[in-house]
Order: C-alpha cells, then sequence, then structure tokens
C-alpha cells in the first residue's frame, strides 16, 4: 500500500491487488471522469484535489490500461480500480 496526498491535503491510498490490478481510493467531495474518443471505456478520472488519472498514463506503477469506478460504500468518499501493462 502506497499513500499519497492531493493537492488539497487529501490522502489517496493506492494498494496493489496483484496482476497488475490497482485500487486507488480517498476522500473527496467532488469527482469527474470522461470516456474515451471511442466511448467504449472510461478514458480519466479525475477527483477533486488529483490526481488526474487518465488511460494510457504511467503513475510509476506502469501504463494504465483501463479505469473502473467502483462503489466505495463511504459518504465523500472515491474508489477506482486501474490496469496496468
Amino acid at each position: 500500500m502506497k499513500i499519497q496526498t492531493s493537492r488539497y491535503g487529501q490522502t489517496r491510498t493506492v494498494t496493489n491487488n496483484g496482476h497488475g490490478v490497482f485500487t486507488i481510493e480517498g476522500e473527496a467531495r467532488y469527482t469527474r471522469a470522461g470516456m474515451s474518443e471511442d466511448n467504449t471505456q472510461i478514458g480519466y478520472f479525475d477527483p477533486e484535489g488529483g490526481p488526474f488519472i487518465s488511460v494510457g498514463s504511467d503513475y510509476g506503477f506502469g501504463v494504465i490500461n483501463e479505469i473502473r469506478i467502483e462503489p466505495s460504500g463511504k459518504k465523500d468518499h472515491f474508489k477506482i480500480r486501474v490496469e496496468v501493462v
């Protein structure tokens, strides 16, 4: 598990689930997401304070190939799963 901090001081937890799959979660009242150009998958996810996470970018644990938004079960909290190559 790796802890990162958003530009607003919010904690972002990155967990390696194995086999190139990582979970990124943390506090955020607002998030936004957008589709890829061909509208077949999520192209980016951006929680308030960052980080801006996009397909094709490398965040130190591999190039992101896929982003999935998952329910966190908590108020003002996000959880995404990313697959890397």
